[in-house]
C-alpha cells in the first residue's frame, strides 16, 4: 500500500481546453487505482491509532508544541535567519566603512572649503565600490564552493545561497556606481565653475581650485575636460557601460533565452577591473590610487580558480550516443575517464565549433557507478538548438553517425570538452533517511542520477552482505505540462519499479498538468492495462497540479520525530509554493522537514 493513501490534488487548474484535447479531471486515480479526492477534506486517511494520538493529555500537548516550535525555529534559522543575519552584517560593514569614510572626508580641507558634500558622496561610494568590487567574486569561486560542501562549514553556511549574495554585491555596487557619478559630475562642475573666476581675473573671489588639484589649471583645455578627456572621466565612463552591460544581462528575461549575451557581457568585468585599478592614476585630487589593493587578494583567488577550469577543460570526451527524446530534450552519453562525482552535482560542457570560450552547465544524469556520464539537455537556447544541429545534421534519432564517432575516436575533431563536477544542493540527499524529490519538467535531471545511484547500490547490496542503502523512504514526484516529457526518464523508474527492493522504499508520483488528446483520453477511460497509458509503468499518472498542503500534512504523520529531505529542482513558482507548505507543516508531529532547492 502507498503511504500517499489519498493524495488531493489543487482544483484550481487554470489549463484551457484546447482544440481535440480535454483535461480529465474525473480520471485521476492512485497507483493501487484507488480514487483519489478533488476536496480539501478529509485528504489523510485515519485509523485508530491517528484518532488516538490526536487527543494527547495537557502535559504532552504542550510539549508536542514546545517541540513543534524549536523545529520551525531550526527551519528558519537554517533557510532565512543565517542568510538574513548574513546580509545583515553585510550591510552594516556598507554603511560603517561609509559613515567612517563619509565623515573623514566631510572634515578634510577639500570638503569643507572646496567641494563641500559631492566631493564626500563621491569619495565615500568609491570606498564602497571597492569594498564590492573585492567581495563580489568569492561567490563565484566555483571549485571552492564545492570544496567547502565537503567540510564542516557547509552546516553552518548556507552555500546553496552564493548567488543570492553575489547578487547583493552587485546590487550594492549600482547604487555606489550611481552615487559616485552623480557626485563626480557635480564637482566637475564647480572646479568648472571655479576656473571661470581664474579666467575672469576678479581679484575679490580668486580661484581656489589650483590648491586642491594636482593639475595645472592654467593649462585646463575646456570645461569638457574633467568629464571626458582626464584619465578618470575615461575610465569611469567605460566602466559605467560595461557595469550597464553586466546588470541588464543578467535578467532572467535575456539569460535564460539568450544566455551567450549573458555569458560574454559578465565576462567584461575583466576589463573593469584593470580600468577600476587605473581610475585614480592620474592622482587629479591628490590621493593615491587604492582600488588595486582592495581587489589584488580576490583576483588571485579568481586567476587560481581560472587556471585550474582551463587546466580541467582541456579535457576532451568521447560522444557515445546522442538520443533525442520527446519534448525537445537531447541526451548526451559520453566516456567516462576518471571523472569522479557525487550524484546531483553539474558540469560544464564546450564546444568549439560553436563557441571555443563558452561554457554551458547541464546536471549530471547518470549515477557514479555508471560507466558513462549522461546530461539531458532541453533545446531551448540557441547554443542548444546549434549543439542538436551539429550532432544530428540530419534529424537522425538513435546513435550518434559512424563517421561522427570515427573522427572523434582518431582525434581529428575535437566535439565536446568538459569541465567539472561542480556541487549543487541535490548532492546533500545522502545526510537523510527519508527523502522527498521534487522535478518540474526538465529538472528532474539531478534525482535521475540520485535514483541510478540507489539502484546500483541495490544491487552492489544483492551482491554482497554490506548494506549500502541507508535510505528508508523515498518520494518522487514529477511534474510535467507535457505527456512527452515523461518518456526519457520512465526506462528507469520501470527498472525501480520491478526492483523489490527498492520498489518497497520508493514512491512514484508523476503528474501532468497539461491538456490531453482526445483519443489519449478515451484509451485512458477505457483501458483494462494495468500500466499507465501515459508512461506504461504501474504508477497512475496523476492529471492537475499536486496539493503540497497534503503531501506535507501526510508526510508530517507518516514520519513524526523524523528528519525528511526535501528536495526540489525546477521554476521558482512551483518552488515558492512547496517551500511554503514546507515551512507551514514542519514541526507538526515533531517532523523536520528540510528544504533544498535548485531553479533553473
Amino acid at each position: 500500500m502507498d503511504d500517499f493513501q489519498k493524495l488531493d490534488l489543487q482544483d484550481d487548474l487554470p489549463i484551457p481546453l484546447q482544440t481535440k484535447k480535454y483535461f480529465p479531471n474525473n480520471l485521476v486515480h492512485s497507483r493501487n487505482n484507488i480514487p483519489i479526492s478533488l476536496s480539501q477534506d478529509n485528504i489523510v486517511k485515519r485509523d485508530s491509532t491517528d484518532l488516538e494520538s490526536n487527543q494527547p493529555n495537557n502535559q504532552n500537548n504542550n510539549n508536542q508544541h514546545k517541540n513543534s516550535t524549536f523545529i520551525k525555529f531550526r527551519g528558519w534559522w537554517w533557510h532565512r535567519g543565517i542568510s538574513f543575519y548574513i546580509m545583515l552584517f553585510y550591510i552594516a560593514l556598507n554603511l560603517g566603512v561609509g559613515a567612517h569614510t563619509f565623515y573623514n572626508m566631510y572634515h578634510s580641507p577639500i570638503g569643507q572649503e572646496f567641494l563641500g558634500l559631492s566631493f564626500c558622496f563621491s569619495r565615500t561610494a568609491a570606498r564602497l565600490i571597492n569594498l564590492n568590487s573585492a567581495v563580489i567574486l568569492l561567490p563565484v569561486l566555483r571549485n571552492l564552493l564545492s570544496w567547502l560542501r565537503g567540510t564542516w562549514i557547509n552546516n553552518y553556511v548556507p552555500i546553496d545561497k552564493h548567488l543570492n549574495f553575489h547578487k547583493l554585491c552587485a546590487f550594492m555596487l549600482f547604487c555606489c556606481t550611481i552615487i559616485h557619478c552623480v557626485g563626480h559630475y557635480v564637482s566637475f562642475r564647480k572646479i568648472n565653475l571655479d576656473l571661470e573666476k581664474m579666467n575672469n581675473g576678479d581679484e575679490n573671489d580668486p580661484s581656489i581650485a589650483g590648491n586642491y588639484l594636482n593639475v595645472d589649471i592654467s593649462k585646463f583645455p575646456d570645461d569638457k575636460y574633467l568629464f571626458y578627456k582626464s584619465v578618470p572621466g575615461i575610465t569611469g565612463h567605460i566602466m559605467l557601460i560595461i557595469f550597464i552591460l553586466m546588470f541588464s544581462s543578467s535578467m532572467w528575461r535575456i539569460r535564460r533565452p539568450m544566455f551567450e549575451i549573458f555569458w560574454y557581457t559578465h565576462h567584461l568585468f575583466i576589463p573593469f577591473y584593470i580600468l577600476l585599478c587605473f581610475h585614480g592614476y592620474s592622482k587629479i585630487l591628490k590621493r593615491d590610487p587604492q582600488s588595486w589593493m582592495w581587489i589584488i587578494g580576490p583576483f588571485v583567488f579568481y586567476a587560481i580558480e581560472r587556471i585550474i577550469r582551463i587546466a580541467r577543460g582541456k579535457k576532451t570526451v568521447v560522444i557515445e550516443k546522442a538520443i533525442m527524446h520527446p519534448s525537445k530534450v537531447l541526451e548526451l552519453q559520453m566516456k567516462r575517464d576518471n571523472f569522479n562525482f557525487k550524484p546531483g552535482q553539474y558540469l560544464y560542457l564546450n564546444c568549439p565549433a560553436i563557441a571555443y570560450h563558452e561554457w554551458h552547465p547541464f546536471t549530471i544524469t547518470s549515477a557514479p557507478d555508471d560507466e558513462y556520464i549522461s546530461v539531458h539537455i532541453n533545446i531551448v537556447g540557441n547554443w542548444t538548438r546549434k549543439l542538436f544541429k551539429l550532432l544530428n545534421p540530419d534529424n537522425k534519432l538513435g546513435l550518434i553517425q559512424e563517421d561522427l564517432a570515427k573522427t572523434q575516436k582518431r582525434g581529428k575533431r575535437q566535439i565536446l570538452k568538459i569541465d567539472g563536477p561542480f556541487g549543487a544542493p541535490a548532492e546533500n540527499f545522502f545526510k537523510y533517511q527519508n527523502l522527498v524529490l521534487v522535478g518540474a519538467g526538465i529538472g528532474v535531471t539531478p534525482f535521475s542520477s540520485i535514483l541510478r545511484h540507489l539502484k546500483n547500490q541495490n544491487e552492489k547490496q544483492n551482491n554482497s552482505d554490506e548494506e549500502h542503502i541507508k535510505i528508508k523512504k523515498v518520494y518522487f514526484v514529477w511534474v510535467s505540462r507535457q505527456k512527452n516529457s515523461f518518456q526519457w526518464f520512465t526506462d528507469v523508474l520501470a527498472e525501480l519499479e520491478n526492483d523489490e527492493r527498492i520498489d518497497s522504499i520508493l514512491e512514484i508520483h508523476i503528474f501532468l498538468t497539461g491538456a490531453l488528446d482526445l483519443d489519449d483520453y478515451a484509451k485512458i477511460k477505457n483501458t483494462e492495462n494495468a500500466n499507465c497509458h501515459i508512461t506504461n509503468l504501474r504508477t497512475k499518472t496523476l492529471f492537475g497540479r499536486p496539493n503540497f498542503r497534503s503531501i506535507f500534512n501526510q508526510i508530517s504523520q507518516l514520519h513524526p520525530k523524523e528528519k525528511v529531505g526535501v528536495f526540489y529542482c525546477g521554476n521558482k513558482v512551483l518552488g515558492k509554493n512547496l517551500s511554503k507548505n514546507c515551512n507551514k507543516f514542519n514541526g507538526k508531529n515533531g517532523c523536520h522537514l528540510i528544504f533544498h532547492k535548485e531553479n533553473f
